[in-house]
Parts: C-alpha cells; structure tokens; sequence
C-alpha cells in the first residue's frame, strides 16, 4: 500500500505532537489534562487546520474508532485535493459522543471535511504506530546506528516498516 507524502509528512509531527502532550517536565502522565485543555481551545485552533493540521488533529485524540479499515486505506495515497466527500467516508468511522459537536462544527467550515479525513487517518496510524514501538525494544539495538533526526524521514521509514510505500 502506498501513502502520499502529506500524509508520510505529517504522520511524523503528529506523534511528535501526541508525546509532547504525554509528559510534564518531572515526568508525570499530564495527557489527559492537556487534551482537555486543547479541547477547550478548539475554536481558536481552527485556523490552523489548514497549515498545521496535526496540531489542530490532537484534539480528537483517542476519540475515533474506525469501524471500516479497508474504505478509508484507499485514500492513504491521496493528497487533500483528491480526498473523496467525508460524506462517502463518514460511516467508516465513529468519534465519541464528547466529539459531535466539534465534527458538526468542521462539516460546515471550509476544509473541515478534509480534515477530518486528515484526522482520521493520523489517529488510524498512530494506533499502528503506537502498537508497533510496544515491540520496539527488540529492534532498539540495531536501529541505534540508523535514527533519522528528520521527523519527515523517520515517519516516512516508519510507514514503510508497516507495509506502506512512502512518496519521499
């Protein structure tokens, strides 16, 4: 399976995104009370949605189940131009009730259906990503040598180690 380089791209500022909401300073699990915080700036992050979508997209962290998989991986290989109507795309995925009123509000703003494709499928590979770093420490010692300081390439790298062909 291919991905586009938007998502390859952004899928690496995305985790980087999610980590540096997970911990405070000493260390503490303060994810919670961050996303929350994000949550209540919703309005204010809008206009970002465009140029920065992942840092708009951690709002809906942990709150979308993907009811069906195969529909929305057809569009990993697509660039928001060619991204279908989130009406055809919608019933493939559920966000919690807490969500609803944030997705209504993105149906009706110009370029919120785009991402909230963008959205959905961040979260869709992160929780591949985050399954596959469970596993991470059997291949610590030989990746050592090779970590990439290029969030863009290590994503990309990371895609490809899933069974995607990146667009890099």
């Amino acid at each position: 399976m291919r991905i586009s380089r938007y998502f390859t791209d952004l899928m690496a500022t995305y985790i980087a995104e999610v980590d540096d909401l997970k911990t405070d300073s000493g260390g503490g699990d303060v994810l919670n009370a961050r996303l929350k915080d994000k949550r209540s700036q919703f309005k204010d992050l809008l206009p970002m949605m465009t140029t920065n979508p992942e840092m708009v997209a951690v709002i809906f962290h942990k709150s979308i189940s993907i009811q069906n998989a195969k529909t929305l991986l057809n569009y990993l290989d697509k660039e928001p131009p060619k991204f279908p109507s989130w009406a055809s795309v919608s019933s493939s995925v559920a966000f919690q009730p807490w969500a609803a009123d944030f997705v209504t509000t993105l149906e009706s703003t110009e370029g919120g259906e785009e991402f909230l494709l963008t959205t959905v499928m961040l979260e869709y590979m992160l929780g591949r990503y985050e399954v596959s770093e469970e596993h991470a420490d059997d291949h610590d010692a030989e990746d050592n040598d090779e970590e990439s300081t290029d969030l863009a390439e290590a994503g990309g790298e990371w895609m490809s180690e899933q069974g995607f062909d990146s667009h890099q």
